[in-house]
């Protein structure tokens, strides 16, 4: 009897070890499938990384001809005067600077470049308007000089906007001039002072070619371009040498009303806007905020320009 009763309890302790070890299985089998689709079904898709695009381009105009762009990056920066405007005519006073120069580059207002871009590191050159155009519009005329540089001159606002058409469809890449914002932004390049290179304008010499170094020295004429240091962003003489033309239609009381993202004066009037100073104008004239104007056929030694393509997305492979 007692044998019995010890066969019964053994037999009865052994089916409950198998059972209890039959249901950890299974519950483990189930956890294990359930981690495995909840993380599944939880973990995000990483998204793909975005290409950036590249730092700079080349464009070929012929087998020797090139022009290179540098890329512009998107964001934000104070536009305008860094001081009021009887305070510049007083810092330039030795040049007979008047407050009056200074007046439509106020208000100081901050503005949005929403898009990177690219921009001429160079003003454009002879050598890419006679691939591009074909022409000389700087023949026989003033500074039309053996020692006169590379600099494409007496270039009026109607003729550096046909380059620009005439470069989009030779090369498929959209080109124009640059709008007035994103040219003061491209000068800048992050700084705040009075030029690219800080306040001072004695060291003007180092970095441009502007009135003290040509005309004052009997050099009169604009210099090949890209002698001088660039700015941070790799443009070179975006302070003198060339007055640079803007898309933008000129009115001294535009920052009053202009939009904070990617302004644009599109309403038509009598002048365009030149930007950056030339060979025979003081510092004053050359600071990354001074607005100069023109009307849009005027054709003089100092006018030129430099040419801004836009972004194309970029696509992985």
């Amino acid at each position: 009897m007692k044998t019995r009763l010890l066969l019964g309890m053994l037999l009865a302790s052994l089916c409950l070890s198998a059972c209890s070890k039959t249901q950890d299985d299974s519950g483990r089998a189930d956890r294990d499938d359930s981690s495995s689709d909840n993380g599944a079904a939880t973990k995000p898709a990483e998204a793909p990384k975005k290409a950036a695009p590249p730092s700079s381009i080349t464009l070929d105009l012929t087998d020797e001809v090139r022009m290179k762009l540098v890329l512009i990056p998107a964001g934000e920066f104070m536009m305008g005067a860094e001081a009021p405007a009887v305070e510049v005519a007083e810092k330039f006073k030795r040049y007979s600077s008047q407050e009056s120069y200074y007046l439509a580059e106020h208000p100081r207002h901050k503005v949005a470049i929403s898009k990177p871009f690219y921009m001429g590191r160079l003003e454009v050159t002879r050598p890419q308007w006679i691939a591009v155009m074909g022409t000389t519009p700087w023949k026989g005329r003033k500074c039309d000089r053996p020692e006169a540089g590379d600099v494409a001159n007496h270039v009026s606002w109607e003729l550096a906007d046909k380059f620009c058409k005439a470069l989009a469809k030779k090369t498929g890449r959209k080109a124009s001039l640059p709008t007035e914002a994103q040219w003061e932004y491209a000068c800048r390049a992050g700084t705040e002072s009075a030029f690219s290179f800080g306040d001072d304008d004695s060291r003007m010499g180092l970095y441009a070619w502007y009135a003290a170094n040509t005309l004052v020295a009997d050099d009169p004429h604009p210099h090949t371009a890209g002698r001088k240091p660039p700015n941070r962003w790799g443009l070179y003489d975006m302070h003198g040498n060339a007055s640079e033309w803007c898309r933008d239609w000129y009115d001294a009381k535009f920052y009053e009303k202009a939009p904070a993202i990617d302004p644009e004066n599109t309403d038509k009037a009598q002048q365009r806007v030149l930007r950056g100073g030339q060979w025979d104008q003081y510092p004053d004239a050359c600071r990354s905020a001074f607005r100069a104007k023109d009307i849009p056929t005027a054709r003089k030694c100092g006018y030129g320009f430099r040419v801004v393509i836009e972004v194309e997305p970029v696509t992985d492979k």
